[in-house]
Formats: structure tokens, C-alpha cells, sequence
């Protein structure tokens, strides 16, 4: 019944968050036109009203970005494909893809047992898209490292993503892995909130578990994150 219930819900977010992904984009590019008809126009607009203007264009980004990861939250485990994934080529697609990119300060370490994994698409990619973009998005002036670690052994699949940041006090990880959750405000940290909740909710739906854990002893900084996941039946 829970099974069922949880599906239900899942299929009622991704119509809600599909039917309003128009408007959501119409939000975000509305401000953009006005500006461009006014100076158009010969309109000489305020510093206050401009200051107005990128301001819509900055909130419907962010409304834009947390309707794009709920629709992701609700397809975990939906329209997948079973199939073998060159890890390389995964981390640079990620990469190529994260709107934050890496300062070249801040050194990025892969280290696979194997070059591919089987398992199943997108969910995996996103998955570690997840856990690496968390990483990037919650590093500080002090971050230099972050390490993405793929294990895979007898009947599991081991995904670890660990850095030299700030880290999450353990009080507040329990926190982290909720829906829309973010541990601090979006004018620090751009985000929706989602990306630890839906690295949980895969790792979950596969039958794995996702934890978070402060990176070595004897330290406050670091954050390492652990997905384990079985390897799927083939």
C-alpha cells in the first residue's frame, strides 16, 4: 500500500511540475524582453528598475531550477534503461554540465575499480551528478579537493563522493537528505535543495542506502557521502 501510495504521489508532482514548467520559463524570460523593448525603445530605465527586472530573472531561474529537479524526484526508477556506463565519459558530461564550474584551485580525483558499471539510466548518472554537484555547490575558500570514488564488487556498487570543505554538522545530515531542504540561504548557495534527496530516493528505490559522514578523524571539515547500491539482476 505504501508502495502504491508513494507512486501515486510521484506521478501527481510530475504533472503538477510538468504543466507548470511553461509558465515557469515565460517567468524567466519575460523580465529579459521587457528590458530589451525599453532600451528598444530608447527607454532609459533606473537602477532601482533594473535592479527589479534582474531580480525577477534571478527568482524564476531559482523557481525554474526546483521545478526541474522535483520532475527528477518524481521519475527516480522511471523510463530507465539497463545498460553499461563508461565512467569517464560519465564525470566529464557532469562536469560539462555543472552551472558552478571548478576553480582551478580546487583539484577533482576519480578512482573506479572499473572502467564502466552496469546499472540503470539516467538514475546512475544522476545520482553521482547529484552527490558531485552537492560538492561543488558547498565548497568554500578553503576547499582544494574532491575525490569521486566508484566501487564495484561481488553484488554491490559502491558510489563515494568526499571533499575538504565545510563539511554538515551531524546534527543538521538528517536535514540535508529531505525534500527542498537546504541548509542555507540561496542567496549563499544557489540550488534547489534537491540534490541530496534525490541521490537518497535512488540509492533508496534500488534497494541501497545513502549516508553522510564527516571526511576522516580527527577533523570538522570534509564531507563524504557514501551511496551503496546492489548491482542489478541481469
Amino acid at each position: 500500500m505504501e508502495h502504491i501510495q508513494a507512486a501515486a504521489a510521484d506521478q501527481l508532482l510530475y504533472k503538477i511540475t510538468h504543466d507548470l514548467s511553461a509558465t515557469v520559463r515565460a517567468l524567466v524570460e519575460l523580465p529579459i524582453w521587457i528590458s530589451e523593448d525599453l532600451k528598444d525603445s530608447g527607454v532609459v530605465v533606473s537602477d532601482d528598475i533594473q535592479e527589479n527586472l534582474d531580480a525577477l530573472t534571478v527568482n524564476g531561474k531559482r523557481l525554474a531550477t526546483m521545478i526541474d529537479s522535483l520532475v527528477t524526484y518524481s521519475q527516480v526508477g522511471k523510463k530507465q534503461t539497463l545498460g553499461t556506463i563508461d565512467l569517464a565519459d560519465m564525470v566529464v558530461t557532469i562536469l560539462n554540465a555543472e552551472p558552478l564550474p571548478l576553480p582551478r584551485a580546487v583539484i577533482f580525483t576519480t578512482d573506479f575499480t572499473e572502467p564502466s558499471v552496469q546499472f540503470h539510466e539516467p538514475d546512475f548518472t544522476r545520482l553521482c551528478q547529484a552527490l558531485i554537484s552537492n560538492a561543488i555547490k558547498h565548497r568554500d575558500a578553503e576547499t582544494r579537493h574532491i575525490w569521486l570514488n566508484i566501487t564495484a564488487e561481488n553484488t554491490w556498487i559502491e558510489v563515494v563522493v568526499q571533499d575538504d570543505g565545510p563539511g554538515i554538522p551531524p546534527d543538521f545530515r538528517e536535514k540535508a537528505l529531505k525534500v527542498l531542504s537546504s541548509l542555507k540561504s540561496r542567496d549563499d548557495v544557489e540550488g534547489s535543495g534537491m540534490g541530496l534527496a534525490v541521490a537518497d530516493k535512488i540509492a533508496s528505490h534500488y534497494g541501497g542506502r545513502l549516508t553522510l559522514e564527516t571526511r576522516g578523524s580527527g577533523t570538522k571539515r570534509g564531507l563524504l557521502v557514501r551511496a551503496k547500491i546492489p548491482k542489478p539482476s541481469v
